[in-house]
């Protein structure tokens, strides 16, 4: 099974939206050398969903950087559980996930705590999430994604931890505006839609007051040229959005910060295919 990452908590969508992105986790039946302790996400899930024997695990998504680590984990855990619950056959796990995808979805989401980038890993491209159901919102052009990795890690649950339980009304209403007009931007790959778009009152800020470099990278992107920018998951990772065509030089240009910071770039694609049997 292949999992993507992912980038949630898109500039307002908090809890809302979410990216798929082109780094993955791997998991499947069989032995592996380094056994996965009681406490890996991807083992909890396996274990909920009733799997049972061996299996094996990899992964090339950083974990504690804000690229749906812990969710991509969960939901291979969750699918591969599943089928070895009900003895489905490796070989038939794309018709599996198909039949199954809502249940996997909430057993996934009530693990992670939130449905956005378990609904980004299993269903690929962007979506947004209410109520566990899951839209994918169309990306009207050649989207490509350049993401700054601090060498730094950071907990997802403490940052969630700071926001406030009180939003302001004024705060609600900035943010929904700014969710419709950044869904439409991706639609129709509109620029000054995406600019407006990506504008956050809810978490970003509050985040960035603990993570200041990644404050300045997000402003860095921009100057360079992304289109957008915004921190991914509850950070410290910083993603930026940008064009196939312009995503070589956007990496050029920042190459300087990223070994001044300790970290690196990665240049991503939007992973559209979600969960699927690996080939």
């Amino acid at each position: 099974m292949i999992v993507p990452g992912s980038s949630a908590n898109l500039g307002p969508g908090f809890d809302v939206l979410a990216m798929a992105l082109g780094v993955h986790v791997r998991m499947g039946f069989g032995r592996d050398e380094h056994e996965l302790s009681d406490r890996h996400p991807a083992r909890v899930a396996f274990s909920a969903a009733g799997g049972r024997g061996e299996v094996w695990f990899e992964s090339s998504i950083p974990s504690g950087r804000g690229l749906g680590f812990s969710g991509a984990a969960i939901v291979a855990g969750t699918i591969i559980g599943l089928m070895s619950r009900e003895g489905v056959a490796p070989t038939d796990g794309n018709g599996f996930i198909e039949e199954r995808r809502d249940e996997i979805l909430d057993r996934a989401a009530t693990i992670e705590g939130h449905p956005d980038n378990v609904a980004a890993s299993l269903f690929g491209g962007v979506v947004a999430v209410a109520d566990r159901t899951v839209v994918n919102i169309p990306v009207g052009f050649d989207a490509r994604l350049v993401v700054w990795v601090p060498a730094s890690s950071t907990s997802t649950s403490k940052s969630r931890g700071t926001l406030g339980d009180v939003v302001a009304r004024s705060d609600a209403v900035f943010n929904m505006g700014r969710v419709l007009m950044l869904a439409e931007g991706l639609r129709l790959g509109d620029r000054r839609l995406l600019a407006l778009g990506v504008q956050d009152r809810l978490h970003q800020e509050t985040r960035f007051e603990a993570a200041p470099r990644s404050r300045a990278v997000r402003d860095a992107f921009v100057r360079n040229g992304a289109v957008v920018s915004w921190l991914s998951g509850s950070g410290p990772s910083v993603a930026a959005l940008t064009t196939v065509e312009e995503s070589a030089e956007l990496v050029r240009r920042m190459r300087s910060m990223v070994e001044e910071n300790d970290g690196r770039m990665l240049d991503l694609g939007i992973d559209v295919g979600g969960a699927r049997q690996a080939t």
